[in-house]
């Protein structure tokens, strides 16, 4: 393979309307630093060779938001869209992978994203010395009521995303993690949907951390002084907003953090963590490509300027 290294460009793989992208966007054109911004949810031109000559500029690549457009929109209505959006997938992810063999630095990314899958997660975490709530995946209520005898309090959530669909007149959406009762267990069948149920672990706070290449930004939660957030600070009360202060990481629990993350060959991510009240961490799920404009603005933190001149910084290095 013949490379060529030519001047450095950085991309940014985002959405039109993420704000954390338009931020760090700010900071690079403040320095007049050269960039091109691919917004995913727009479609987009692409064109690739596969060819025995692979020419190669450098490039840092920052995937910050899901993933390109490169079917029109006008086919969107066209019956077998599905098929068309299957194959999208595939050269959304070859672009990935055709990037990590060449001579570029790439942050975050689309693989990892689109097949995340948490209950891996939760299995790997706990390999690598994390702690982790007991967890049970059945569609058995028999073995739901012996869960529930061994742990007393438990509760459920989406095993991916949230269910949220419209009828004709109506919005339906889940509600989120939230704890068994009795009168659940009465509106089941002995078989019912494939579902993921854990012990319920007291908290003193909640901490969402966000990590790049490295550094650890994180934020603790005081989701318990408020019966609505209790469960999970993401059945927000939007009228009285939990209090969010910075907080420092143990060294023990990044270490373990870290080497999750190595295996997973991810350098960016957001994480859920608890703190019990015996002082313990307890881990809870990663995403990908998770939100961190809010934990930047109320910790002060200001991951933007930070995101940038990482870019800045690499892209002077591979330049040279």
């Amino acid at each position: 393979m013949k490379i060529i290294l030519g001047s450095t460009m950085i991309k940014i793989i985002t959405e039109s309307k993420d704000r954390v992208s338009d931020e760090v966007i700010e900071y690079l054109l403040a320095k007049g630093v050269s960039f091109k911004r691919i917004n995913s949810d727009i479609f987009s031109s692409f064109s690739e060779t596969i060819s025995k000559a692979d020419y190669v500029n450098g490039e840092i690549i920052w995937h910050r938001r899901a993933f390109r457009r490169l079917n029109p929109s006008e086919i969107q209505k066209y019956p077998f869209i599905y098929n068309l959006l299957d194959e999208e997938d595939v050269v959304n992810k070859f672009i990935e992978k055709k990037n990590c063999f060449k001579n570029t630095i790439y942050y975050g990314g689309y693989v990892e994203e689109s097949q995340h899958n948490k209950l891996y997660d939760l299995y790997l975490a706990n390999k690598f010395g994390l702690k982790v709530p007991s967890t049970l995946i059945t569609n058995v209520k028999s073995e739901l009521k012996a869960f529930k005898q061994i742990h007393n309090k438990i509760i459920t959530k989406p095993i991916k995303d949230l269910i949220r669909f419209r009828s004709e007149n109506y919005i339906y959406s889940s509600p989120g993690t939230f704890l068994i009762e009795e009168k659940h267990f009465n509106l089941l069948e002995e078989h019912f949907a494939i579902s993921i149920f854990q012990e319920y672990i007291e908290k003193d706070i909640e901490i969402r951390v966000f990590y790049f290449d490295g550094f650890f930004f994180s934020m603790a939660i005081f989701s318990q002084n408020d019966e609505k957030t209790k469960i999970d600070f993401r059945n927000y009360n939007f009228e009285k907003q939990n209090r969010f202060i910075p907080f420092k990481l143990d060294k023990v629990i990044k270490k373990k953090i870290k080497k999750f993350l190595k295996y997973k060959k991810i350098n960016t991510c957001s994480i859920d963590l608890i703190l019990t009240p015996e002082n313990e961490f307890v881990f809870l799920e990663i995403n990908p490509q998770g939100q961190f404009g809010w934990l930047s603005k109320n910790c002060n933190y200001f991951i933007e300027k930070f995101i940038a001149q990482k870019l800045i910084f690499d892209n002077e290095r591979i330049s040279k």
